[in-house]
This record gives structure tokens, sequence and C-alpha cells, in this order.
């Protein structure tokens, strides 16, 4: 087995945000005006990731968005895939759940019926069809991705150097997942950017990928974390990984992987990860200071997903287990913070450069859109 290029903490972050960034604040996590702010802010703008091309393939397949509180569903008609309103524009029941394929939607309570373009085509008793289509909104694309708003995520990422790694629209949806986490959504966040932590609190997952073998990169709305791989030679600690590295050593017929993984992040809140035979969208949406719902999307290339399933099944365990390793240290800071907020005190440590550079990035994106001084 050849390991890949040794990247050896490498990061092109800009170095004057080291002396004109500094952690947020603790009310940040906590207060109320700080999060309305945010939602103004950071994510009226956009772009607003909504769902994948992969999710409703063919047409007359449709699915809604748990994102949404189901009110929105994507929709597959003959010219392409609308967002419409979920809900019927008579009496404002729920029209779609979950996912399937129709001709046409209809409303269960009254036999309201659209077409997939959302436009109304009867209404059962009524002399004349009212004028009540569903309410769409536009859509935008990346690599099978689909955002809406005002942004267009394909403009913020045209100089993203790692398109080509996230071929989404070559993969097919396997599942998804929803966690309700009790933290704030930028807690989540400073953990996925940074890597100083890696080493104490993801036992299995460091002896896969070379905790001190990556790269950052970094642009205006994007960033990026490369990790290289282990050699697969070193003894394993977790079951999980043990299974996960094997599976994935054994398909390839012992060749490593390009990376161990890639973690990227389309500001303000779309993470997108590559593993080795998976691509993976999670998506944070806050609800409150202290809630924050995670809408996890995996995604795998058709044979593996169809015919591999030993590799879908290693994957799904070993990415559970880190991402509860995750959690655990998310509820530790929350837990800290609000302490310290309560007391109402405040504190802010150092950052430690290069491993938490993805830290740094953020916190200075979030307070250049937030116009709030260091």
């Amino acid at each position: 087995m050849n390991a890949p290029e040794l990247l050896s903490r490498r990061s092109n972050l800009d170095a004057t945000l080291l002396g004109r960034t500094a952690p947020l604040p603790i009310a940040s996590y906590f207060d109320t005006r700080w999060f309305e702010h945010e939602q103004q802010q950071l994510f009226s703008r956009g772009p607003t990731y909504v769902g994948s091309k992969m999710m409703v393939p063919a047409v007359g397949d449709y699915m809604t968005l748990p994102s949404t509180h189901e009110s929105k569903v994507l929709v597959h008609g003959p010219a392409g895939i609308n967002l419409l309103s979920n809900t019927c524009r008579h009496r404002q029941g729920l029209l779609l759940d979950g996912r399937g394929n129709n001709p046409n939607i209809v409303c269960p309570l009254h036999r309201w019926t659209y077409d997939l373009n959302g436009k109304l085509l009867g209404a059962p008793d009524f002399d004349v069809t009212p004028n009540c289509s569903l309410p769409s909104t536009p859509l935008s694309a990346w690599n099978g991705l689909l955002f809406a708003g005002p942004r267009e995520a394909g403009a913020d990422l045209r100089d993203f150097p790692l398109t080509d790694d996230y071929r989404y629209d070559s993969y097919v949806l396997e599942k998804m997942i929803v966690d309700e986490c009790a933290f704030n959504w930028k807690a989540f966040l400073e953990i996925y950017l940074e890597l100083y932590h890696v080493q104490a609190m993801h036992p299995g997952l460091q002896k896969w990928v070379d905790p001190d073998n990556y790269e950052w990169g970094f642009g205006e709305r994007w960033s990026y974390q490369t990790l290289g791989i282990k050699d697969g030679l070193e003894a394993q600690v977790s079951p999980n990984y043990q299974r996960y590295r094997d599976t994935i050593l054994a398909y390839s017929n012992g060749d490593l992987p390009k990376y161990g993984t890639v973690w990227s992040i389309l500001y303000p809140n779309v993470m997108l990860e590559w593993y080795p035979y998976c691509l993976v969208v999670s998506t944070l949406i806050p609800r409150s200071p202290e809630h924050t719902t995670n809408v996890v999307e995996f995604y795998y290339p058709e044979e593996v997903q169809a015919f591999e399933r030993q590799i879908v099944d290693a994957h799904q365990a070993a990415y559970a287990e880190s991402a509860a390793e995750d959690a655990q240290i998310c509820t530790r800071l929350q837990r800290g913070r609000r302490a310290l907020w309560l007391a109402g005190q405040e504190d802010r440590g150092p950052y430690h450069t290069p491993h938490e550079d993805g830290m740094i990035h953020l916190h200075d994106w979030i307070r250049r859109q937030m116009d709030t001084p260091s």
C-alpha cells in the first residue's frame, strides 16, 4: 500500500485574520437578540440549501423537506425540479408526506388537484376552478445540489478547488437522518472546523485518518480541510473503524483512498463531506440559541449502494461513532458557556494555528457579516 503525498499541516489562511479576529462573545451562544440578528444577516441572504436532484430523480418523484417542517416539497415535473409549497391553497392541509411518485398532487381532504408544477387543475364542485397555484421557489444547482435564495451557490463556489471531488450528481441518495441538537449551531461548526480535538476525542477516527497530515484551504464563503490517511496497518481501538478500514481496503484491493476524508463548508451552514465511496451533506438549521436541527444526507455510488452494502453499513457505523463523540463535545461546550453566561462572566481562549484555522476563518466571516467588532 502506497500512502498519498504528505500534506503536513499546510494552510493558506490569511495571516491578518489572526490580528483582527477573536473568539465570539459568550452572549452569541445564548442571547435571543444576537440570534435574531444572525437570522437576518447570515441566513436570510443564502444560499439556502434545500435538497438534491438525487432525491427526486424521475418525473413524478416527490420528497418533503424536514428542514422546513414539511412545509416545502421537491417535485420532479416534466420540465425539471420544482420547490413547491406543501400546503393546499384551499384550507392549508398538508398535501404530501415523505417520498414517493405521483402523476399529480392531490389534497386528501377535498381532492383539490395540482399538476407537478403546482398549477391547480381542478377543485371538486367549484363552477370555475380558482386561480390558486402552489407557490414555487426558484432554484439553482451545483453538482446536483439545489439551492434557493438571492445568492447562488455556484457563484460562491466558483473558485472552490475541490469541485471534482464532490460530484454528488453521479451518486444516489441512500438515506437522510434528522438530529435535534440541544446546543447552539456555532458550537457544531466550531468543532467541525478545527482539528485540535481529533487526537483527544476520536480514538477510532484518528487511527484511520492522519491528524498530523492535513491541508486547509479558504475562500470568501467556503473552506476545506483535507486529511491524509494512515497506512492501514496501525492497530485500531474501535471495532467500527476496524470494520470500516478492512471493508474499504478489501474493496480497493489494498489501495489507499485519495484522502482519509475531506470536510468542507459553504457558509453559513452547509457542510460537504467526502469519504471513500461516500459523499455527505449535513445542514444546520438554527431553531433557537440553544436548539439546532442537523439534517444529514448520505450519498453513495450507485454500484456501491446497490451491490456493496458492506461498505454502506461499515461507513455509517463509523460515521455514527464520530458523530456521537462530536455531540458530546458540543454539549460540554454548551454547558461550560452556559455556566459563564448565567454568572455574567466572559472568557475567550487563544486560537491554535493551524489546528484551529477553520474556526478562525468562521469567526472572522461571522463578525464581518454581523458588523461586530472584535
